[in-house]
């Protein structure tokens, strides 16, 4: 019985992940896989702070800083409806974000209000020290929702993430859109 829906941020939530905010902002994704890659990962472990990672992403792309975040703002916009349906199945399961972040950016992207209206809780990995795909990062969101991992529902637009939540018995979703999430959802709930 499924008795918690937890959600990737970046991809699903907000905008549709870096790759696109990087591509958006001048970069190119591909040429620039292990800097971006490595950068990400210093940032989502807390390594960097997230001004420290915005320094190092505009420099790259030759932008200034003022210029790389309005970039990503506009990529990075959160998506109301999608917020909205989340909240919605609050009413009936738990929810989480489960993100590979730094510190404070599901706050400035989503707001504290939103955060608290539609989910339960809020792993953020610089926060906990771990990143997904560890293990360990998917049974923690699962002890902290008060669930057993087999009654968990995982949603993220990296499918690495959603084969490593099912290796610890969770349902996965490789998130497409709206319309795709809740025919799959309804498939399993």
């Amino acid at each position: 019985m499924i008795k918690a829906i937890i959600f990737d941020c970046f991809g699903v939530i907000v905008g549709r992940g870096f790759d696109n905010t990087y591509k958006l902002a001048g970069g190119q994704p591909k040429k620039d896989y292990l800097f971006v890659n490595e950068n990400l990962k210093r940032a989502n472990l807390g390594q960097i702070s997230e001004i420290e990672f915005n320094q190092v992403m505009a420099g790259k792309v030759g932008k200034s800083l003022s210029e790389w975040q309005a970039n990503r703002e506009k990529a990075e916009a959160k998506d109301t409806k999608l917020l909205g349906y989340i909240c919605e199945l609050k009413k009936h399961y738990k929810t989480a974000i489960l993100s590979n972040s730094n510190k404070g950016v599901l706050s400035e992207r989503i707001g504290d209000d939103l955060l608290k209206q539609c989910f339960d809780e809020v792993i953020v990995s610089a926060e906990v020290g771990l990143i997904k795909p560890d293990p360990k990062i998917y049974y923690l969101v699962a002890k902290k929702l008060k669930v057993d991992t087999n009654e968990c529902v995982f949603i993220d637009d990296h499918m690495k993430f959603v084969k490593a939540a099912a290796t610890v018995g969770m349902t996965g979703i490789h998130y497409k859109n709206l319309e795709d999430l809740k025919i799959n959802l309804a498939t399993i709930v």
